[in-house]
């Protein structure tokens, strides 16, 4: 019965989450060697005058062998990825983000997605330095490419992460993010 709450629990966690905007990483260079959970959460400092801003939930789980790891994680739906060590201190990492729902627009219905790959360089032991790029498509009205870059500090467990998006029509998106490591 325990479980069974526990399995409750996360779910209705996860479908809370489902309205977030996929900003944060929360993570290092180094792919993770057993499993690990993450749950923080993403502040969003300043956006587009006609986007929202709040706090962002995030919840990701990571299992790996210290030289591949493979993740599912959400703020925005579910997402799936993947990362590789190429070199001491150096991955490569890519996913894909797909919603909770399925949304309708008049000329028929669409499924969003944003698809992303990663470049995550140590810089120091606490210190990770990422390069981001994402296309989001919306439904049946087109996408969008955006690029950032985020910084990862790293304290024993906790993980602080400085962020930007910027959207190929010029709309920047900054965060900050907070997490803890299990």
């Amino acid at each position: 019965m325990k479980t069974l709450g526990r399995l409750v629990a996360g779910l209705g966690l996860l479908v809370l989450l489902n309205a977030c905007l996929p900003v944060a990483t929360l993570e290092t260079a180094e792919p993770v060697n057993g499993q690990q959970f993450t749950a923080g959460l993403t502040g969003v400092v300043a956006v587009s005058s006609d986007a929202p801003v709040g706090g962002l939930p995030y919840l990701a789980y990571r299992w790996g062998n210290g030289e591949t790891e493979f993740s599912v994680s959400t703020q925005i739906g579910i997402r799936g990825g993947v990362k590789q060590k190429v070199a001491d201190r150096f991955s490569v990492a890519a996913g894909l983000t797909v919603p909770w729902a399925v949304f309708s627009t008049s000329g028929g219905s669409g499924l969003p997605f944003t698809v992303d790959a990663e470049a995550l360089f140590q810089a120091t032991d606490e210190l990770t330095v990422i390069g981001r790029g994402m296309y989001a498509a919306v439904s049946d009205f087109g996408g969008a490419w955006l690029g950032g870059a985020s910084v990862v500090y790293r304290q024993d467990r906790w993980l602080f992460e400085g962020g930007f998006l910027m959207s190929s029509e010029g709309n920047p998106i900054l965060s900050v993010s907070a997490g803890y490591r299990f």
